[in-house]
This record gives C-alpha cells, sequence and structure tokens, in this order.
C-alpha cells in the first residue's frame, strides 16, 4: 500500500491487480501497459485477502527447495523501489517470516538432510560498488573486499574468504538468523544483499577436510538494491531521482543484458549459449554473446542463470503514481526473464551424487530414468509481482 510519506506527498494509485494481469496506468497521459504474470499480489485494498509471505513461500519458496534438492543451481531476485517490501519477503518476521527462514525450515524438513546425506551451508554478504564484503564477518573496512575468481572449470565464479556457516540442526539455523538480523541495519541502502545455500554431498565434506568440495547446487536470495526514496519528483522517474548512474545501476543494467541476451540466444537459437564469442555454428543458429563479466554481480550469480539453474524474480511495486516510471522498467526487465529458457546440463553432477550413470534430466521439472543422453530444454525462469 502507499506509505504515508506517500500520501503527504499526494501519491495516488497506478496500479490495478486482477487475477495475474497487472495495469499500469500512466498519471500523465492515462495511457494503461497490461502485464501479465505468473502471480500477482494486490495489499492495496484492506478488504481484499492479501498474500503474507506463507502464500508466497507456498506458490514460489517450495519450488525452490524442490529445484535444489534435484540439483539445479536455484536463484531469486527481490527487485523494486526501496521501501516496497524487498528485505521483509526475504527475512519476514516473528509473526510472518520470509523466503529465506521458510526455506531453511523446509529444507530440515527432508529426510538426506535430517539423516545427515546432505551437508547444508549458508552464507550472508553483501556488493556495494562493485566490491563483495562479508556481512557476518563485519569486515567491512577491508580494502578492495572479497575477490571474485572464475573456477578452475570455467563453470562460474566463487567468492574467495567467504565464511560460509554449516547448519546441521534448526537450532543452528535460527542462530544464523540471529546473526543475519544483527548485521541487517550495517548494510548500506544502495548495496545488494545475497543469502547464499550450498547443498554439498556429506560424504565428499567428510573426505575433504582441508579444501571443500563443490556443491551438488546452492540457493541464492538476491535483495537487489533500489531506488531510494527522496524528492518524489514525478519527472525524474521515481522517488529521489539521481543525476547520474551508481554503481548499483551499473550493476543491474548488466543483470538485465544479460537476461536480454539469454532470451535473445533462446529466440534465436532455440537454447540458452554462454559462449565466450558472437558466433554461428557451422550449420547451426546465430548465438549471442551473454556478457557475465560485465558486473560483479553477474559473474557471482553466472552458474545460478546459465546452464542447470532456475531463475525466479519478484518485483516488489509501490502503487504510487510518484514512482510510474521506474515501476514499468521494473515490469520490462522482470516480463524479459519469462522468454529464458534453460538447459540442464547437470547430469555429471547428479550421477556423482546418485552414483547411477542412467540418471538424466527431463522435460517437464522433473528427473526420468532413461538412456537417452539428449540434452532436454528446460522452461525455467518465473517472474512474480507484488503490489
Amino acid at each position: 500500500p502507499l506509505t504515508p510519506r506517500e500520501v503527504s506527498m499526494g501519491g495516488k494509485s497506478c496500479i490495478v491487480v486482477d487475477g495475474s494481469c497487472t495495469t499500469l496506468v500512466n498519471p500523465e497521459t492515462g495511457d494503461a501497459k497490461a502485464f501479465v504474470l505468473d502471480y500477482s499480489y494486490d495489499s492495496m485494498d484492506a478488504n481484499r485477502s492479501t498474500a503474507d509471505n506463507g502464500r508466497i513461500f507456498q506458490e514460489i519458496g517450495s519450488n525452490m527447495v524442490s529445484d535444489a534438492l534435484e540439483g539445479f543451481n536455484t536463484c531469486l531476485f527481490a527487485h523494486g523501489c526501496s521501501q516496497t517490501g524487498k528485505t521483509y519477503t526475504l527475512i519476514g518476521q516473528e509473526t510472518d517470516p520470509g523466503l529465506l527462514p521458510r526455506t531453511l525450515e523446509a529444507l530440515f524438513q527432508q529426510e538426506e538432510v535430517v539423516s545427515g546425506q546432505i551437508a547444508v551451508f549458508a552464507s550472508f554478504y553483501e556488493l556495494n560498488k562493485e566490491q563483495v564484503r562479508d556481512v557476518l564477518r563485519r569486515d567491512f573496512y577491508s580494502p578492495g573486499g572479497l575477490k571474485v575468481r572464475m573456477r578452475p572449470d570455467g563453470s562460474g565464479s566463487d567468492v574467495e574468504g567467504l565464511c560460509k556457516i554449516r547448519l546441521e540442526t534448526m537450532s543452528d539455523c535460527e542462530d544464523f538468523l540471529a546473526q543475519v538480523l544483527r548485521c541487517l541495519g550495517g548494510i548500506a541502502q544502495s548495496a545488494h544483499t545475497f543469502f547464499t545455500i550450498e547443498l554439498y554431498n556429506a560424504q565428499d565434506v567428510a573426505r575433504s577436510a582441508s579444501e571443500r568440495p563443490v556443491p551438488f547446487s546452492r540457493i541464492h536470495l538476491v535483495d537487489l538494491a533500489g531506488s531510494a526514496a527522496g524528492s518524489g519528483d514525478l519527472g525524474s522517474g521515481f522517488i529521489g531521482g539521481k543525476p547520474h548512474a551508481t554503481p548499483q545501476d551499473k550493476s543491474l543494467l548488466a543483470w538485465a543484458n544479460v537476461m536480454s541476451a539469454l532470451a535473445e540466444n533462446q529466440m534465436l537459437a532455440g537454447r540458452v549459449s554462454t559462449a565466450q564469442t558472437a558466433r554461428s555454428a557451422k550449420g547451426g543458429k546465430p548465438q549471442v554473446f551473454v556478457p557475465f563479466r560485465g558486473s560483479v554481480l553477474t559473474r557471482i550469480l553466472e552458474d545460478s542463470m546459465g546452464p542447470r539453474s532456475r531463475s525466479y524474480v519478484i518485483a516488489t511495486l509501490s502503487p504510487s503514481h510518484l514512482v510510474y516510471r521506474e515501476t514499468v522498467n521494473t515490469f520490462r526487465l522482470i516480463v524479459r526473464t519469462k522468454e529464458v529458457k534453460k538447459v540442464a546440463r547437470n547430469e555429471q553432477v547428479l550421477r556423482a551424487y546418485l552414483g547411477d550413470s542412467d540418471f538424466i534430466p527431463a522435460a517437464g521439472g522433473g528427473w526420468r530414468w532413461s538412456y537417452c543422453t539428449k540434452q532436454v530444454e528446460e522452461s525455467s525462469s518465473g517472474s512474480f509481482a507484488q503490489a
């Protein structure tokens, strides 16, 4: 709903939600733009049933847990202006826990996790001015931040020196969440924050005491930096209009460019390509270069946006007409993600984990037994909006 500050500034609602269709009305011209998403939640009308975090987890977060247990790297982005509920959706409060505590709770209800077959590690870090800071270690003043380096096999990048806490019981999860809550107050409003959960084969962790093995799946919950509340000038396009682009704006642009390139690859070639150069395969269809290295944000999330991954986007929106243009830009980006299809390529990881050479991915979001080795395309991006 409208915040007290927006009400005092004369803000009026410019969003109409009808089922999964969300319509934005231009306050200057009266023109309407309609966007059809997987889910839309309206909290403007107190007489209507609104979606709490439990419903959002049931419809979105439970799919992330299932995807991770099946071997997919999973990433959920919370995108929108500041003070629209991004952090509340991910963290929540005691009476209405967010996606992070509900995800941990769901993981520790799985037999493989409870029995110790799967080891769970969690980390919490921020990206501010293209520098990575480990929030749990409170190294806000270390020069240059943590280094992000590509893995030897080229499958993605890792953050060196990141503190990863092993979670063995729900008590450990509660301690981790308590640390997160204590550290949230020190996070800059202009920073992207990452909550990362990694799942390992417990036997691999026990064998590799000195060097941690590669996880068979990751869950990233990313709170993208939003526009700061400020002047409320309609001409600026959003509350707190800035005269120039910030590093956070540039990283969001790099993220949008990656999404656009993935979608264009899908349209041109029928499959996602992570080729290092734009080229046309002999006798094949043209491929578009995907600029994962355009920003630290996309470098960190490369393995969760490309092959062997599932991506979700939650847009938290202010219905105020003062932020109309920013809301339109948010919608354009998340609708673009719906055009992306991913190619499942985690046979090697799952074979090593499950010890069966005949276990391969199947269409429809699941796994099946087969002796076929053909790659199968996965339609794996989801978009959601909450006003």
